[in-house]
């Protein structure tokens, strides 16, 4: 029976299991069996390297950031970022009270000629990512918002409460990949990690991947005839909604 979505520990352990030709097991996390937990620490190998493979829209997420200086005048403050950041989705930083784009992530060089200079910038809010917080230039006296998204690094969860977590560690909790990934990634390490032929298996990871990051997140049209005239009627320029016809 093949694994499902939200497959947990010991389903993708034995489905790794089953497709070596190792005995399937009934608890992986009491388990002696030395091959049993190499699969598991491979699954969970896997799992943590996928993060790195792609910007998965199910781990990204949303962040309001507010901020406000602590007194006049502060030049710069940080923030803790979420517990669960991984990385952040370049360019979709903005703030809502200006409804412009936030500038950075600024480089140490010109951060430091900024602070030491006090340079002022009143339409844009500046940062930087440092020391595992993210700084912003010249902080507000009145409270503003810093929205933007970041990949999390939460791609486990606790079969049992729910919580968001980073490893799989219990045999119910599960992943929130599409089911084959971590399957064929975790084979895939287990030929190479165990001496045999990877190349094959690599493979079959390499055909899945190549999908699943194909339809993540959808993608535009594109025309391989453009139309190079001035566009008299055209939905997306300059028809209207409603009012055809009237005065």
């Amino acid at each position: 029976m093949p694994a499902m979505p939200r497959t947990t520990l010991i389903e993708l352990v034995n489905a790794v299991a089953r497709s070596v030709g190792h005995p399937i097991t009934t608890d992986v996390a009491s388990s002696m069996d030395e091959a049993i937990l190499r699969i598991a620490y491979y699954a969970n190998l896997a799992c943590t390297e996928l993060i790195y493979m792609f910007n998965w829209q199910f781990l990204t997420k949303p962040c309001n950031l507010l901020f406000v200086a602590e007194f006049e005048g502060q030049v710069e403050r940080g923030y803790d970022l979420p517990p669960d950041f991984k990385a952040m989705v370049d360019e979709t930083h903005w703030t809502r009270s200006t409804q412009l784009p936030a500038i950075g992530p600024i480089n140490p060089q010109d951060w430091q000629c900024l602070v030491i200079r006090d340079a002022k910038v009143t339409t844009r809010i500046l940062w930087r990512i440092r020391g595992g917080q993210i700084w912003i230039k010249s902080p507000s006296v009145s409270e503003e918002t810093l929205k933007f998204e970041y990949l999390s690094k939460y791609w486990a969860v606790d079969g049992t409460d729910g919580t968001p977590k980073d490893a799989l560690e219990k045999n119910n909790d599960y992943h929130i990949y599409p089911w084959q990934l971590p399957v064929l990634f975790t084979r895939a390490k287990w030929f190479e990690n165990e001496g045999f032929d990877s190349n094959g298996a690599y493979a079959d990871f390499r055909t899945a991947f190549n999908y699943e990051t194909g339809v993540d997140k959808g993608a535009s049209s594109l025309s391989l005839v453009p139309y190079v005239g001035y566009p008299y009627l055209d939905v997306a320029r300059n028809v209207p909604d409603t009012g055809y016809g009237s005065a």
